[in-house]
């Protein structure tokens, strides 16, 4: 490394990687694709904003609280057709030894999820990012793509809803109790719908972030990938078994004992409810992001992205809402599964 490099790396370790600014693009289509990239909104390098992430400032980061609801009744545009691609295990992840059932017992009440270091929590983790100097943590997941390296979570983890990107994107997959057991995955490029980079409305609040290469290797080669269903109208279709996870660092109503450190999940059923997409959970501030997987035996571990944690109704009831993943998922996963 040249002496540039050290002191740089220094100043990335030493102090918070704070962002240029923000590159705003034209665009008038709420549902379709608006990109950022590191080079873009930061100085620092996919090696820099990795060691900026060390595990203390991991600990201290702020599990992000979800958007207040916000009104938002335009109709979806017809839907033409949909897009699907499906889950991969690697060769070295094993998968769940337990038969697979779909037949499964409802509860929104989260339980702790257990089986790491295979599917589905190799696939599903913690993203972390800086916004204004200070450290956040979302949850996410690795979504099937060209790249083999791409993630999908909730468009304000990654947005601020007023045409400014977050910055220093770092994804740990089967984060728990501060382990990371697979390594750390730094954002290359990443993408939201124009509705929310521009507006902040939550049926447009969804991302997608490409990674760079972690020791010359992709994400989905070592941990595997979930596969998704995204392209249908609001009001289509009803998700049985869905099982929803995040890293929350509190419920709704509250409970004790809840820490952001560890990977917990909620099973019900996905039904359409006005714009989006409903389904029993408590899993509060930190879980935004994580994703909701339908048709998954546990034989096999993975299954079908159809929601992920958006947002929920306040501190009294079990209940989370996901926007509906359709002409714009499709937009956004295409913009940056690629690079």
């Amino acid at each position: 490394m040249t002496r540039r490099g050290t002191v740089l790396l220094a100043m990335a370790v030493a102090a918070p990687l704070t962002a240029a600014p923000a590159h705003a693009l034209d665009a008038t289509d709420p549902w379709a694709a608006i990109t950022g990239t590191q080079g873009a909104i930061s100085a620092y390098s996919s090696v820099e904003v990795e060691a900026y992430w060390t595990p203390e400032r991991m600990a201290a980061a702020i599990p992000v609280e979800p958007p207040a609801p916000t009104a938002d009744d335009s109709p979806a545009p017809p839907s033409t057709s949909g897009e699907s691609g499906d889950g991969f295990i690697p060769a070295a992840v094993t998968p769940q030894a337990t038969p697979g059932t779909m037949a499964l017992d409802y509860f929104a009440a989260s339980k702790l999820w257990s089986g790491h270091g295979k599917m589905p929590a190799s696939t599903i983790g913690k993203l972390f990012y800086t916004n204004n100097g200070t450290g956040y943590s979302c949850s996410a997941a690795v979504i099937n793509s060209s790249n083999r390296n791409t993630i999908w979570t909730a468009g304000h983890c990654v947005s601020s809803g007023s045409k400014r990107w977050y910055t220093n994107f770092a994804f740990v997959p089967d984060y728990h109790d501060g382990q990371r057991p697979h390594g750390t995955w730094t954002g290359k490029s990443w993408s939201v719908p124009n509705g929310y980079h521009d507006g902040k409305k939550h049926r447009y609040d969804m991302a997608a972030i490409a990674l760079n290469t972690s020791g010359g290797r992709k994400v989905g080669d070592v941990v595997g990938y979930q596969g998704y269903r995204f392209g249908e109208a609001h009001n289509e279709t009803t998700f049985h078994d869905v099982r929803a996870f995040g890293y929350p660092s509190k419920t709704h109503p509250p409970r004790d004992g809840i820490s952001s450190q560890k990977l917990r999940f909620c099973v019900g059923a996905a039904t359409p409810d006005a714009l989006y997409r409903r389904i029993g959970c408590d899993m509060g501030a930190g879980s935004s992001g994580g994703p909701w997987i339908t048709g998954m035996p546990l034989s096999r571990g993975w299954g079908y992205i159809v929601g992920h944690q958006g947002w929920n109704e306040g501190t009294g009831v079990a209940r989370e809402w996901s926007p509906t993943l359709g002409t714009a998922a499709i937009n956004v996963r295409n913009a940056v599964h690629r690079d």
